[in-house]
């Protein structure tokens, strides 16, 4: 019985581990929107039912954001490093908020395809298209297209640090967010805003109306992958004579720098107590046998006479 419990304690970790592999969907709006909300949400299942909700043409500007390189943990505490897109979808909360509509969903598998809704929105409600991108040099805000509607931005907002201004990046990207919406000319806009871990899979607008999306390759991540790590393993040493005079130990609490408890570490002390309990099912074994003091006795009597014939 207690081996089945921990047969479904392990199967139940190996899903609580796929969640890794998803990312965070936002969406809220001016308008009333009715929107299914779920924790776990599939990436074709999204971009349907969001595709339908848009088809009602509700908006006069469209926001489509992309954030690379993040993860739900990013939006844990959005008060501190997201406040506007925090305040955004909490309208109910916040005062003189003109969002009247929100939606979250925490975990989303897959890569959404924004192209399902850019068609739909100027199929049906003739949008038309500006792109933004923040994450190069010199990529403003185009006031000046801003002023006809219907209109749909695509902003795609840089990739955070991963070092300890990853929460100030966050926050700017945020008020780059904020400045676009109020440079609106009217409070009627909806944001999709999406995420991804990497840049990889990313729709990135290429021109008014078109946009291009980056296939994946698992061959060749795998691939690319494979030579990094034969480049570090060839690189490490000269890597580390060279940087060793000029490293820093990284301020900060000891679990912000060393990280103590992964899905490896958790399947090695799983393996290790089952190890365990089969030593002590065996020991409590060995020592719950019971021998009689006579079975130990030289034998007497007839049966002692007929054995030394």
């Amino acid at each position: 019985m207690r081996l089945f419990r921990l047969c479904a304690l392990a199967l139940a970790a190996e899903c609580a581990h796929g969640y890794l592999d998803t990312t965070p969907f936002f969406m809220f709006s001016t308008s009333e929107l009715l929107a299914t909300t779920s924790h776990v949400q599939s990436a074709p299942v999204l971009t349907s039912d969001v595709a339908l909700t848009l088809s009602s043409c509700p908006s006069d500007y469209y926001i489509i954001v992309s954030q690379p390189g993040v993860s739900t943990k990013d939006y844990s505490n959005s008060q501190r490093s997201t406040p506007f897109l925090a305040k955004a979808l909490s309208p109910s909360q916040s005062r003189g908020s003109p969002v009247r509509s929100s939606l979250t969903v925490p975990d989303v598998f897959g890569r959404l395809d924004t192209s399902a809704w850019i068609d739909v929105l100027t199929t049906k409600c003739g949008v038309l298209v500006t792109s933004i991108d923040a994450s190069r040099e010199g990529g403003g805000i185009p006031t000046k297209d801003l002023t006809s509607s219907p209109r749909l931005l695509e902003l795609v907002l840089p990739a955070p640090s991963a070092g300890l201004n990853r929460a100030n990046d966050l926050s700017s990207n945020d008020a780059f967010l904020a400045s676009v919406i109020d440079l609106l000319p009217t409070h009627n806009y909806t944001v999709l805003f999406m995420t991804s871990r990497s840049q990889d899979g990313m729709l990135v607008a290429q021109g008014a109306g078109e946009t291009e999306a980056a296939e994946y390759d698992m061959d060749s991540q795998i691939q690319e992958s494979m030579h990094l790590d034969l480049k570090r393993d060839l690189g490490v040493h000269a890597a580390a004579n060279k940087t060793a005079s000029n490293q820093t130990m990284i301020d900060g609490p000891l679990f912000d720098k060393y990280q103590f408890f992964t899905p490896g570490i958790f399947m090695g002390y799983l393996v290790g107590f089952l190890l365990l309990l089969i030593l002590y099912v065996a020991i409590s074994g060995v020592a719950s046998l019971q021998v009689t003091y006579a079975a130990f006795d030289k034998e007497q009597g007839q049966l002692a006479t007929k054995k030394q014939q």
